[in-house]
């Protein structure tokens, strides 16, 4: 299996500029690049073979210089599907799944890598997305403030790692940069997930299986959630709390 890492660095956000870095992913945690913790725990499991990353060259070449982890770099393109799809050009359609991973989640580990592949191989899926439990994350993460979507089964929050059938990326691709486009116009993206849908959410009784249903006709392949009890994997570094909450845990 291949493993792909975006690190791209287009545009600012507050993080980069309190930190003063030109990319995110570089940000030192107890003197390493953030980044180098995923590498790490990326490169701890066994069925990962090589490992991609997608980012400026030039930061990307430093973080070789910090860490022990042998990587590919593919230049960064733009925005983070741009960067995705300029990934997957340097992997065979005939690779097999691949795990896409951000660059922003130095919390992650091989149990939490582990349980999240062997899993999502039983399901054999296009595409498969890790959700945790709200109780999972404030037990593990207390200060963590995170945004949680209400299912029927209980309160989910999404992760930050995927596995994808490199056969499907273009289709993908295409229908979610058509989806992304309308993240500003609820009324259209409404009309995209059906009225029935949404008034089924509203009323909180949309199962996981029914999320799964309407995400896998709109991508057009067979799209499956993977229930994690791992709470590091729905922790990324967004603001200055979470990168001083990152600092915390890995001392």
């Amino acid at each position: 299996m291949q493993a792909l890492v975006l690190a791209g660095a287009r545009g600012t956000s507050s993080l980069v500029e309190e930190t003063g870095v030109k990319n995110k992913s570089i940000i030192p945690i107890h003197g390493k690049p953030m980044i180098g913790y995923v590498l790490e725990a990326l490169n701890t499991v066994k069925c990962i073979e090589k490992i991609i990353v997608v980012g400026p060259l030039e930061e990307m070449e430093k973080v070789k210089t910090l860490t022990n982890v042998s990587f590919s770099i593919v230049s960064e393109k733009g925005e983070i599907m741009e960067n995705l799809l300029e990934g997957f050009r340097h992997i065979p359609s005939t690779a097999g799944p691949v795990l896409i991973a951000t660059s922003d989640i130095p919390l992650i580990t091989r149990e939490s890598l582990e349980h999240f592949i062997e899993n999502s191989l039983i399901l054999g899926a296009d595409f498969c997305y890790p959700i945790i439990k709200k109780e999972v994350c404030e037990k593990r993460y207390k200060e963590v403030v995170r945004t949680y979507g209400r299912l029927k089964e209980g309160s989910f929050t999404g992760g930050n790692i995927f596995l994808m059938n490199p056969e499907i990326v273009d289709q993908v691709a295409e229908r979610a940069i058509s989806f992304l486009a309308l993240r500003k116009k609820p009324h259209r993206m409404a009309l995209k997930l059906g009225l029935f849908f949404i008034i089924k959410f509203l009323l909180k009784k949309v199962t996981i299986a029914d999320a799964e249903k309407r995400a896998s006709k709109i991508f057009g392949v067979k799209g499956k959630a993977v229930i994690s009890p791992y709470a590091e994997i729905g922790f990324d570094v967004d603001k200055i709390s979470d990168l001083q909450i990152a600092e915390d845990y890995l001392k």
